[in-house]
C-alpha cells in the first residue's frame, strides 16, 4: 500500500496570525475526503470500500484561509482518518511544531498538544467550553470549504475513471496543485458549493496517554481564555 502513497507540500506550516485572532496558534486545519475510484487492478475491492459502501481513496488535506498547505493520498478509503494521519509524511512536522502551535481536526483525530479537537458535548458543557467549540468550528470549517472548492473546480474528483492507485493519486495531487495556482492568480469560483463532511467515529488511534493528557490540558487552558 505505501508504495502508492504520494504527497505534496505547498508551504511550511506556520501560525495563521492574520485573520484568526479568536483562536491563537492555529497553523492549519486538517480533514479527509473520499475520492471515488474504480477498483484498482490486482487489488482486493473490500480494502478500498469506505463506510458509504463506495470504492475510494482518502485525500487528507491541511489548509489555511486560502489554499492547501499539504495534501496526502493513496490510502484506501476504508482506513480511518486518524490512521491516515499516522501514515502521512506531515505528521512528524505537526508533532514538532512546539507547544504554542497546533492544527485543528474533528473528533476523528487523536488530541495532542499539536492537534486540537472539539470538546465532546454530552449536554453538560460549561459556557467557556461552548465558546471554545464555537470558535473551533468557525475556524476548522476552512478545510471543508477547501474540499468543496476543489471538487467544484475539478469535477473529475467526484469519481475518477483511471486504472491504478499511483496514477489516480498523482492526478488527485495535480488537481490540488492547480487549485492552489488558480487561487494565487485570483481565479476564483462563483456560486461556491460547500462541502459537508460527515463525521467519522471518534479516534481509535492515540499517540500515547501522556500526549493525550497534554492535549486535553492545553485545550482546557485555551477554553478558559475564551471567556
Amino acid at each position: 500500500m505505501m508504495e502508492s502513497v504520494t504527497t505534496y507540500l505547498a508551504d511550511e506550516l506556520g501560525p495563521l496570525i492574520s485573520g484568526y485572532p479568536g483562536y491563537p496558534g492555529v497553523c492549519g486545519c486538517i480533514d479527509g475526503t473520499f475520492i471515488n475510484i474504480r477498483t484498482p487492478a490486482h487489488k482486493i475491492k473490500s480494502t478500498y470500500v469506505n463506510r458509504h459502501d463506495t470504492t475510494a481513496l482518502t485525500l487528507q488535506g491541511i489548509c489555511d484561509a486560502k489554499k492547501f498547505l499539504d495534501v496526502f493520498t493513496g490510502i484506501p478509503g476504508k482506513i480511518h482518518d486518524a490512521r491516515v494521519f499516522t501514515l502521512s509524511f506531515i505528521r512528524p512536522t505537526v508533532l514538532s511544531m512546539g507547544p504554542d502551535f497546533h492544527i485543528l481536526g474533528d473528533s476523528a483525530y487523536p488530541i495532542c498538544e499539536n492537534l486540537m479537537t472539539p470538546i465532546r458535548d454530552y449536554g453538560n458543557l460549561t459556557d467557556d467550553q461552548r465558546e471554545y467549540n464555537r470558535r473551533f468550528c468557525s475556524t476548522r470549517v476552512l478545510i471543508e470549504n477547501a474540499f468543496g472548492l476543489l471538487k467544484q473546480r475539478f469535477r473529475q474528483l467526484i469519481r475518477t475513471d483511471m486504472w491504478g492507485v499511483l496514477k489516480t493519486s498523482k492526478f488527485i495531487l495535480s488537481c490540488c496543485v492547480m487549485h492552489n495556482l488558480c487561487i494565487e492568480r485570483n481565479d476564483f469560483l462563483d456560486g461556491i458549493e460547500h462541502y459537508m463532511a460527515e463525521p467519522e467515529p471518534e479516534a481509535e488511534f492515540i499517540i500515547n496517554d501522556e500526549a493525550r493528557r497534554l492535549g486535553v490540558l492545553k485545550r482546557n487552558l485555551l477554553s478558559r481564555q475564551f471567556m
